[in-house]
């Protein structure tokens, strides 16, 4: 068994992720690199993806591909005993934990997909395994069930917002929703990758990828939610609203809406991709979704790591 480079073509044709396609993963350029794992037999059994980036001049850090929540890490296991399926999963976790062990790496940082829980390997070769959580929405259940289990502060914020001439519809002029994220980030006064949002909302998105919502008030956008969504999931990946005229329930409402068009086109669940900030997390926590742990596993090289213990102590 053995990891080698491969093209996105490759990568993309074994996988029904969006975050695998060949369209999304042609947005990232040179920063992007490909990875198949292979068997005995040389047959491609799996794959993940990685940014190699240089930061402060010299410094090599490997992570996620930016706006991806995850490297994508995922094989093929057709074990049918309990005990031969788990030493499969250890047996390339492990491959894996040898492979990015030997990257020309001072710094790395790498989320896991939630379906690998198994991070002996990693904690064996000195990483540091932080759990990061998210919420996912089961879509197989009635729409009516799903809002039942909104908290009584989301309920009411949509019946609120819905009563004070509040609407929401689909929208394909993604220069709204641009206009409402990039308002969100100006006010926060947080980094935004424009150049990146340009390229998800402009060169990648389709109506069979993307969708998104903004919520109007006297024809006024006031909130906006993007998503992008694969046959599996649809993922909250962008949100923003307009701070001089915001009503509480304008986001909940494009949230919501878009909730219910997910299950609308058939998708298994949706997923708030990532809630580790305390008020986003409070947020997301409202729409009544599963808390699901997924990991990260980050390791620097001596003395970098020394270092990070002191700016980044909940990683290193």
């Amino acid at each position: 068994m053995q990891i080698k480079k491969i093209e996105i073509q490759d990568l993309a044709s074994k996988s029904k992720s969006v975050f695998l396609s060949e369209k999304w993963l042609s947005l990232f350029g040179s920063e992007l690199q490909c990875y198949g794992i292979f068997n005995k037999s040389n047959q491609m059994i799996g794959g993940f993806t990685l940014k190699l980036e240089t930061i402060y001049g010299f410094v090599k850090f490997y992570h996620n591909l930016s706006y991806t929540p995850t490297i994508n890490l995922f094989f093929e296991n057709k074990a049918q005993n309990k005990a031969k399926l788990l030493s499969e999963n250890k047996k390339v976790l492990t491959l894996f934990a040898d492979f990015i062990d030997n990257l020309p790496y001072h710094m790395l940082t790498l989320y896991l997909p939630a379906n690998h829980i198994d991070m002996q390997p990693f904690y064996w070769r000195n990483y540091k395994a932080i759990p990061n959580f998210t919420y996912i929405i089961d879509l197989a259940r009635e729409i009516n069930t799903i809002e039942k289990d909104y908290s009584t502060e989301r309920r009411n914020d949509i019946k609120k917002a819905i009563k004070d001439g509040v609407e929401t519809k689909q929208c394909t002029d993604f220069n709204i929703v641009k206009s409402l994220i990039k308002n969100t980030f100006d006010r926060k006064q947080a980094s935004v990758d424009e150049a990146m949002v340009d390229k998800i909302l402009f060169e990648f998105a389709n109506k069979d990828n993307s969708f998104a919502f903004v919520s109007y008030r006297n024809n006024m956008p006031i909130a906006t939610s993007f998503c992008i969504y694969d046959n599996d999931k649809a993922y909250y990946l962008l949100g923003g609203y307009d701070s001089k005229n915001k009503h509480a329930g304008a986001g909940a409402m494009a949230v919501s809406r878009a909730i219910k068009y997910s299950k609308e086109l058939g998708i298994s669940k949706f997923d708030f991709e990532g809630s580790m900030l305390p008020e986003v997390e409070k947020y997301f926590r409202g729409f009544g979704g599963d808390l699901t742990p997924y990991y990260s596993i980050n390791k620097a090289k001596m003395p970098l790591e020394l270092a990070l213990k002191f700016v980044k102590r909940t990683h290193f």
